[in-house]
């Protein structure tokens, strides 16, 4: 069968002098880069790993993680990917649930535990092993846990070669023309995806130490100033991303794109009108977003240019993929992009080759997909259910609005009531920007004809600094109530929505 470093080994037979990979250091050829593998998968086989052990990868530098993770590939070792930025709690949690046999870090401090602890090593005066020892399994990654403790997803070499090629079409990346800026972590399967697509086309890729987790005014300036000096055509960004630069960079983006032919955005739902401004900034850019988890990649897709009006919905099947929603509104994904299952877990959650996703969503008539968001978010007020993001997506339109997360509290006298926690730059006029929020909700929920839906207007809102997120943009629900329980300070709006529009 095909594998992932049989991909690497093509493009080392056709280009070895090719720039494949760059970092703040040093560039790599395709050779070097493989070379470098070969020779650390001697020094792995020297610490005792062999084909079938799992090994934690929490390294800081991207390079030392890739290269680790290809030489993992080629003994036959199983790569359990992790953020640099995970605490030491965070690896043992993954030793203790993986059994893993070692740990690769720079960082990790628990030399305690049974897993071998070793950092990576560069060393020249070791013999290469370029013998592939082919694992069915390519990797372990975990799911990132809002709503339950994190699951160990098992995803086959198969499972990466279908998902690198629906990247590949979606972009519609061309073989040894692309340049590209990784800027989202490996341990996610956007980071790691669009490596494995430059490697798979023979393309460069620019490794960036990680804008997904420092959106400072030079960490911006720097990766704008890439997009120029490196020529850059290809990037994955997120939502969050995408917005601080458009409100705080416009122009220096417009002029340091003029190479830019495509751009992804993954996880989160995007505004309309972001989507729009973005599209009109750069009228050549592909612009493309996708739906999926670590469970089930690039399954949804949506390439808005030639979506307008269905641009802001999560899209449709990607080729090859199946999606059904339920009676109880659940989607269902089935496709070559689905796991093989949870490491040590009997999988419910897979039946007849079927995902059962956990998130909710529906189709409209033109057959385009939007996802809602987690059943397990669903908030229940007495019966009645409210989708957090369905409100989410609605109020994050509004322009002064910077960031906004839903969640229920517990009253003073037991019952559950919907509350909003915004962010905004500008304190000055609170009970103005209530009353339009909830305005705006009640004309989506067509409160002018039946007060039905009136129960989804949240009947308090927090002004907060921050909604709490993981590293990829998804809201922490159970530390926002949290916040949310904490702070007294909050406007109400219950005498403004029992009138109706």
């Amino acid at each position: 069968m095909n594998t992932i470093v049989s991909y690497l080994k093509k493009r080392v037979q056709s280009s070895p002098d090719k720039i494949f990979l760059k970092d703040e250091d040093r560039a790599w050829s395709f050779q070097d880069f493989y070379d470098e593998t070969a020779r650390f998968s001697t020094c792995l086989l020297n610490h005792g790993i062999q084909n079938g052990d799992f090994v934690i990868i929490h390294l800081d530098k991207k390079i030392e993680h890739l290269i680790t993770y290809i030489a993992l590939l080629n003994i036959g070792a199983i790569s359990v990917h992790t953020y640099p930025e995970r605490e030491d709690e965070y690896i043992k949690f993954a030793i203790k649930h993986t059994k893993a046999k070692a740990v690769i870090s720079n960082k990790f401090a628990g030399n305690h535990l049974k897993a071998k602890v070793f950092g990576f090593v560069s060393d020249d005066t070791l013999e290469p092993t370029y013998k592939e020892d082919v694992n069915e399994i390519a990797y372990i990654m975990f799911t990132s846990g809002t709503t339950s403790s994190p699951k160990a997803v098992v995803t086959t070499q198969k499972n990466v070669i279908f998902v690198t090629k629906t990247l590949i079409e979606l972009a519609q990346m061309q073989e040894e023309r692309e340049r590209e800026i990784i800027l989202l972590p490996l341990g996610s399967t956007g980071g790691l995806g669009h490596f494995h697509a430059c490697m798979f086309l023979g393309n460069y890729a620019r490794l960036y130490p990680g804008l997904y987790a420092n959106l400072d005014e030079q960490s911006i300036t720097v990766f704008l100033d890439t997009l120029v000096q490196e020529n850059i055509t290809g990037v994955l960004l997120t939502p969050g991303i995408i917005g601080k630069i458009l409100k705080t960079h416009k122009d220096k983006f417009k002029n340091s794109a003029t190479t830019l032919k495509y751009a992804l955005a993954n996880v989160m739902p995007m505004k309309k009108e972001t989507i729009k401004e973005l599209l009109d900034l750069l009228p050549d850019l592909r612009f493309c977003t996708y739906y999926g988890s670590t469970e089930a990649s690039r399954s949804i897709v949506n390439v808005c240019r030639e979506n307008i009006g269905f641009e802001h919905t999560t899209g449709r099947p990607a080729k090859g993929i199946e999606i059904r929603i339920d009676n109880q509104s659940e989607i269902f994904i089935r496709g070559e992009n689905v796991m093989a299952g949870y490491l040590y877990e009997e999988d419910k959650s897979l039946q007849d080759g079927w995902f059962q996703t956990g998130d909710i969503g529906f189709v409209d008539k033109q057959g385009y997909i939007t996802v809602l968001g987690r059943a397990k978010e669903t908030i229940n007020l007495d019966g009645l259910k409210v989708f957090p993001r369905e409100v989410e997506t609605i109020i994050a339109t509004h322009k002064l609005v910077y960031d906004v997360g839903v969640s229920s509290v517990e009253t003073e006298i037991g019952a559950d009531e919907l509350c909003m926690a915004i962010v905004i730059d500008d304190l000055t006029n609170q009970v103005k920007l209530v009353e339009e929020i909830v305005t705006m909700l009640k004309k989506h929920f067509k409160i002018d004809k039946t007060n039905l839906y009136s129960y989804k207007i949240p009947s308090r809102i927090y002004f907060v600094k921050l909604i709490p997120r993981t590293d990829l943009g998804k809201i922490k629900r159970g530390e926002l109530k949290k916040i949310l329980l904490t702070q007294k300070d909050f406007i109400s709006t219950k005498d403004r929505c029992d009138t109706r529009v």
